[in-house]
């Protein structure tokens, strides 16, 4: 199955072969979002996958392309969330020379590359309120204009768009148009997170060490599985894959141990910290574990986790957790945010 990608702001990779996805587990919740694929890829319809960071949102678009009637033409994937806002429009429509300072050539954009197969947009959420309606426009009229160009060009794509928490929220937050909610949310699927579906771990495990070290039949020791299923998984699927790549550089005559594993060791949840004082003059930061003395007895570390949690909570309040929004407020980048979100395990709330 052909398929390319892009990166933030540079030119288009090469089409590369790839093989059909697939989606390993046996679990109630992966036999139903099967069978929720098998139904939807023969339609045309666009088709918006809700999912955790990492629990195989790309991996479902992908099969929904590779089951569907257009399977034999391309498959783009973008991160919205990871494209300058200055440079969303050549990268999603294309440019003419002269279109922007350094455009020397015509330049192909992501819809037309993705012609006559599926485009993903993954954090579709992300995009600027200013290019939400550039999109819906190429969405309604199946014609781009190329950033510089004069003539509408014609392109058969079909959409797929991927969130974390469902176009819903934005929509209700005044971030997202709810013009293009109704285009793009016409089928929504949900991806069960990891945690969702342990008895999954004995299938994902063989996949991922089968494509990491197809040669050496790597094996993992009985107790592996056990603290695996103990483990919360914030990071989803592509957690459990950084786990075992380590683990392959500490395997020991083809065995996957405990130790190599190196899963991280759980810490008591630390004190309550009051970050909102901070900074005001004639206000003090109480620090947690604080003695009559005024020592603190809590590692600094520790203090200085509690207190980056406290304020990333903070932004995504007053944001209602959209996270360009946070990410701005707090100075750093939305993939910054997500990071460190991963990091402390903050997960946002349902609804």
């Amino acid at each position: 199955m052909p398929s390319s990608r892009t990166g933030a702001a540079g030119g288009h990779l090469a089409p590369i072969a790839a093989a059909a996805p697939q989606l390993s587990g046996s679990s109630a919740a992966m036999q139903a979002l099967r069978a929720q694929i098998a139904r939807i890829a023969a339609s045309g319809a666009p088709v918006a996958i809700r999912g955790e960071s990492g629990s195989g949102k790309e991996l479902v678009a992908r099969a929904i392309h590779a089951q569907g009637a257009r399977a034999a033409g391309p498959f783009v994937a973008v991160n919205c969330g990871a494209i300058p806002e200055a440079l969303m429009e050549a990268e999603l429509f294309g440019s003419r020379p002269g279109a922007y300072t350094g455009a020397l050539h015509e330049r192909q954009g992501l819809f037309q590359a993705a012609d006559g197969g599926s485009l993903l947009l993954d954090e579709v959420d992300d995009l600027p309120l200013a290019m939400q309606v550039k999109l819906l426009r190429a969405l309604q009229e199946r014609r781009v204009r190329k950033l510089g160009g004069s003539t509408d060009e014609a392109v058969d794509v079909r959409i797929l768009c991927a969130s974390q928490h469902g176009l819903g929220r934005g929509v209700a937050a005044g971030t997202f148009r709810q013009d293009l909610y109704y285009r793009l949310n016409v089928i929504e699927l949900a991806v069960p997170p990891l945690r969702e579906r342990l008895g999954d771990l004995p299938a994902l495990c063989e996949a991922i060490l089968a494509r990491l070290a197809p040669r050496q039949g790597m094996q993992l020791a009985p107790a592996v599985l056990a603290a695996l299923a103990r483990h919360a998984f914030p990071g989803n699927v592509r957690e459990l894959e950084n786990l075992l790549e380590r683990a392959l550089a500490f395997a020991d005559g083809g065995m996957i141990t405990l130790d190599g594993l190196g899963l991280p060791v759980a810490s008591p949840a630390p004190a309550p910290v009051t970050a909102l004082n901070a900074g005001l003059p004639g206000r003090q930061l109480p620090l947690p574990g604080m003695g009559h003395g005024g020592a603190p007895i809590v590692p600094l570390q520790l203090f200085l986790l509690q207190t980056e949690r406290e304020m990333i909570l903070q932004a995504l309040a007053q944001t209602r957790y959209h996270r360009a929004r946070a990410a701005r407020q707090l100075g750093i980048s939305v993939r910054q945010l997500r990071y460190r979100m991963q990091k402390l395990q903050l997960r946002e709330p349902p609804g």
